[in-house]
C-alpha cells in the first residue's frame, strides 16, 4: 500500500451544512452527528484556515492537483483527473451555452474527482478497503484509484450491473457483490463498514446524506476550473442530481471563491434535473427532503427513490430550482446532442440540454444567460448503450 497522502495543513475540521459548531477533522459517513440525532440528516463539509496566498491570482491549466491547497489533501493517488475541457455550443436561445466535458476524466466520468481524496483518506485510516454502491461511474472510478493506492475495493451492486462495467470493476480487482436491490445495497454496505472496516466512500443510511466529506470536497474544483475559464461571469449550471454531490459542490466551490475574492459576479443559480420528482416536490412544499420518492427511470445515474439535505442546499441557496425530464425528453436531447454540437452523453448527462426551453418558459433562465451543462458521462457508459440496436448489414 502507498505511503500516507499529505493532508493539507489547512484544515480545521469539518461542519455540518446547517451550522453549528466546527468539528474535529475526523469522518462522519452518517453526516453531522446532531443533523441524524434530530432526524434531519445533513452532510457536513471542510473548514479551511485561508492559507498564505490564498488571494493571488487562481492557478492557470493544468490537472486538478494544482487546487490542492483548497482541498482536504496535497496529494492523492492522481491520473491526472480535471482540467476537463468546456466546450461551446451553439444557441439561438441563450447568450452563451457550454458543456463542462466531465466524461474526459481518466475513468469516464465526473467520479474521478471524488474517488482519489477518498482513497487519500483510506489509507490514511489505514482503511482495509474502500466500499461504494454503485450503478456503474462511482464504483469504476472508485476501484481503479484504489487500485492506483494499492488498496482493496469492494464495490456493492444489482444484478442489472451491465456486464461491460462489471469487468471494467473485476479488471480493477474490486470484489463485486450483488445485492437484492438498489437499496438493500446499503444494507450490504452498513454490514461492510460497521463489522469490517470498510472505508464507505458513498451514502448508506436512511435517510440518506451525501458521499464521504473528503471526497466531495473535489467536486469544487468544477467550479474553480469554470470560474478561471469564464471570467465574464455565469448565470446558471444546470447538473444531473441525484443525491447532489457535485451540484452542492460545485455551489460550495463558487461560494469559497467569492469568500477569498477570487469571484465577484453573482454566484450561478444552480439548476438540478431530476428524471422524475424529487427535489422539486420539496420546492412544491409537496415533501419534505427525508421522504422516500417513487419512481423508475432509464437514466441510471441518477436513479434512486431518495435526497439529500445537500442538493436542496446547493438549489435554494443560489436562487436556483429543479427540474424533472423525462427519459423521451432525454432521448430527443441525446439525438441532438451527438447529431448537431457531435456530443455523445450519458442519457442523464444529456437532460440538461433538455431543460433548457422548459427554463425558459418558466422563467428561470434568460435569453441573455450565460449558462453551462455538466457532461458527466459519456453514452458509452450508459447501461443501454451495451444492449444490441438493430444495424444493417450490406449486401
Amino acid at each position: 500500500m502507498s505511503n500516507v497522502y499529505g493532508q493539507n495543513p489547512s484544515l480545521l475540521g469539518f461542519r455540518s451544512l446547517a451550522g453549528g459548531a466546527l468539528l474535529p477533522v475526523g469522518d462522519y459517513p452518517g453526516g453531522s452527528p446532531d443533523g441524524r440525532a434530530s432526524g434531519q440528516p445533513t452532510s457536513v463539509a471542510a473548514v479551511y484556515a485561508e492559507p498564505v496566498g490564498a488571494r493571488e491570482a487562481l492557478p492557470k491549466g493544468g490537472d486538478m492537483r494544482k487546487w490542492g491547497p483548497y482541498l482536504p489533501y496535497l496529494d492523492w493517488p492522481s491520473l491526472g483527473e480535471g482540467g476537463t475541457p468546456l466546450f461551446e455550443l451553439e444557441s439561438t436561445c441563450l447568450s452563451k451555452l457550454w458543456v463542462k466535458a466531465e466524461w474526459m476524466n481518466p475513468t469516464g466520468s465526473h467520479k474521478d474527482r471524488m474517488s482519489p481524496l477518498a482513497v487519500a483518506r483510506a489509507v490514511e485510516v489505514g482503511a482495509q478497503g474502500i466500499i461504494c454502491a454503485s450503478s456503474g461511474n462511482a464504483g469504476i472510478s472508485m476501484a481503479c484509484y484504489a487500485a492506483k493506492a494499492g488498496l482493496a475495493s469492494r464495490v456493492i451492486v444489482t444484478a442489472s450491473l451491465p456486464k461491460p462495467v462489471h469487468r471494467a470493476l473485476a479488471t480493477y480487482g474490486a470484489d463485486v457483490v450483488v445485492a437484492e436491490n438498489s437499496l438493500d445495497r446499503w444494507r450490504v454496505m452498513e454490514e461492510a463498514v460497521t463489522k469490517e472496516g470498510w472505508f464507505p466512500l458513498t451514502n448508506y443510511l436512511l435517510p440518506p446524506v451525501g458521499s464521504c466529506a473528503w471526497g466531495v470536497e473535489g467536486y469544487k474544483t468544477v467550479a474553480f476550473e469554470l470560474a478561471t475559464a469564464c471570467k465574464e461571469g455565469i448565470d446558471a449550471v444546470i447538473v444531473p442530481t441525484a443525491r447532489g454531490d457535485i451540484i452542492w459542490g460545485i455551489a460550495a466551490g463558487f461560494a469559497m471563491l467569492a469568500e477569498r475574492g477570487h469571484w465577484n459576479e453573482p454566484v450561478p443559480k444552480l439548476i438540478a434535473v431530476e428524471p422524475f420528482p424529487r427535489i422539486s416536490k420539496v420546492l412544491r412544499s409537496e415533501a419534505v427532503i427525508t421522504d422516500q420518492f417513487p419512481g423508475a427511470t432509464r437514466q441510471a445515474s441518477i436513479a434512486g427513490t431518495t435526497a439529500t439535505d445537500q442538493s436542496l442546499r446547493a438549489v435554494v441557496e443560489t436562487g436556483g430550482t429543479a427540474l424533472v425530464v423525462t427519459d423521451e425528453m432525454a432521448d430527443v436531447a441525446q439525438r441532438d446532442l451527438a447529431h448537431q454540437h457531435g456530443i455523445y452523453l450519458e442519457l442523464c448527462a444529456a437532460a440538461p440540454y433538455a431543460a433548457i426551453p422548459s427554463l425558459l418558459a418558466q422563467g428561470h433562465l434568460a435569453k441573455t444567460d450565460k449558462v453551462v451543462l455538466i457532461g458527466t458521462s459519456a453514452g458509452y457508459r450508459d447501461p443501454l448503450a451495451v444492449e444490441a440496436v438493430t444495424t444493417r448489414v450490406a449486401a
